[in-house]
């Protein structure tokens, strides 16, 4: 394989891969029976962690999305992660009542959840230029090695 598609790749892994276990481990704590965790109370709402969680969320997959494809149709791929950010956590809500007996779906987790997505977004679009110039700086340092 080229070297110069060596280097893309691993900008495309970079964002990949921590997006993937964050969304693995919201799926595995929003299952879990946190009544057997030793971390039970964190000092912070339910809700303010739901936005938290998700606002992480959506901007990891939209900073993957940023970075390894052309800035051409950005809104459009920042609306599709958004959608996808927020069909995950209604998906999440659903297994909840679904497979678990010791969590409950909540329609206000699930908004919660959207305000993290959209905030994420927000941030996205509003600083897309600098993160356009950043990743046009990333992409000179890895050619050049």
């Amino acid at each position: 394989m080229p070297k110069n598609i060596q280097k893309l790749l691993r900008v495309k892994l970079l964002f990949f891969f921590p997006a993937l276990i964050y969304t693995g481990l919201i799926l595995y704590l929003s299952l879990i029976n946190l009544a057997d965790t030793p971390v039970k109370d964190l000092g912070m709402s339910d809700k303010t962690m739901h936005c938290g969680a998700y606002f992480g969320l959506g901007l990891l997959w939209m900073l993957f999305g940023l970075f390894t494809f052309e800035e051409k149709g950005l809104f459009k791929r920042i609306m599709f992660i958004s959608l996808a950010s927020v069909a995950f956590g209604i998906f999440i809500e659903v297994l909840q009542g679904v497979i678990t007996s010791y969590r409950q779906p909540d329609l206000f987790d699930i908004l919660a959840n959207t305000i993290g997505v959209v905030v994420a977004a927000i941030v996205v679009w509003i600083l897309r230029k600098n993160l356009t110039r950043l990743k046009a700086k990333i992409n000179l340092v890895l050619m050049k090695n």
